[in-house]
């Protein structure tokens, strides 16, 4: 078998191998197209395009334009900085509504459900990159942190209520509109009313360590990667963690492909619950 199709295989049991953890977790799949210009061994430029699908492959839940610039001052140490505009889609999101208790002000108690409908919200974020790496063997190792900071414009969606829970003998007869969550049922109120979603903004600390191994006399590099997120606006909690594994396909000098597969666990505004996503990236170097 030639080497090409050897790593066409390899690609693709890497790209079937989440399909068997999925389970009730969700799976999407993330490209990217970017360009990166070279104007000296430590200066560069890039630019590139990002769309992602989730939701069991069901929806598309953001676009993303970048531009950033990278400098290594040493051989070992690199500093980036970019931005990025998203477009952003969040699902329909089910919330419990709190309000006090008139007897006891000490006191919350349900009111019922409120459920957002899907809604599309622009973001834009700014990233600063610390990177250190160090060549051990065929190894290198790297650790990036990175500051990002994200505006999230305000925008509306559209709330329906749900406010009486529906006593269990009397699901199966209920005609009217209802709604589910962790086992209660409750029904419809009013809605849709509209809801603005207001603007705000969030600091993270992101923290990612590396590995990638250099294949003697082969176009792959495959790698490894640990991602936490710290969430700076509450206090340095982690919100979510990632982990990578993939190849970088070196095709010709000014063409890259990789491929991968990414688990990511924790909540936040963007994501809820665990995710299993393929990731596939083209670049080409000037």
């Amino acid at each position: 078998m030639s080497f090409i199709r050897k790593s066409l295989l390899c690609l693709g049991l890497l790209s079937a191998a989440p399909l068997t953890a999925l389970a009730g977790d969700d799976f999407g799949l993330w490209t990217s197209f970017g360009a990166q210009k070279d104007f000296s061994k430590k200066f560069s430029v890039e630019a590139g395009l990002d769309f992602r699908a989730e939701d069991k492959l069901r929806s598309v839940e953001r676009w993303d334009f970048s531009l950033g610039a990278t400098y290594k001052p040493f051989k070992f140490l690199s500093l980036g900085v970019g931005y990025d505009f998203i477009h952003q889609r969040n699902l329909q999101e089910t919330k419990e509504d709190w309000e006090v208790d008139e007897d006891d002000p000490s006191t919350v108690i349900s009111n019922g459900l409120n459920v957002d409908h899907g809604y599309w919200r622009n973001k834009h974020r700014a990233v600063f990159d610390l990177t250190g790496k160090v060549a051990a063997g065929r190894f290198t190792f790297s650790l990036r942190e990175r500051y990002q900071f994200t505006h999230y414009r305000s925008t509306t969606t559209l709330r329906d209520k749900y406010r009486d829970e529906i006593p269990a003998n009397m699901i199966d007869a209920w005609t009217g509109e209802k709604h589910c969550m962790e086992g209660r049922v409750f029904s419809k109120l009013k809605g849709p009313d509209v809801k603005e979603k207001e603007s705000k903004n969030k600091h993270y600390l992101r923290s990612r360590l590396q590995v990638e191994y250099n294949i003697k006399h082969s176009p792959l590099t495959p790698y490894a990667s640990f991602e936490l997120s710290n969430n700076l606006s509450e206090g340095f909690s982690l919100d979510k963690k990632r982990v990578s594994v993939g190849t970088e396909w070196k095709i010709t000098k000014k063409h890259r492909l990789e491929v991968g597969y990414v688990f990511q666990t924790g909540a936040d505004d963007d994501d809820e619950g665990d995710l299993h996503a393929i990731s596939l990236g083209y670049k080409f170097k000037f």
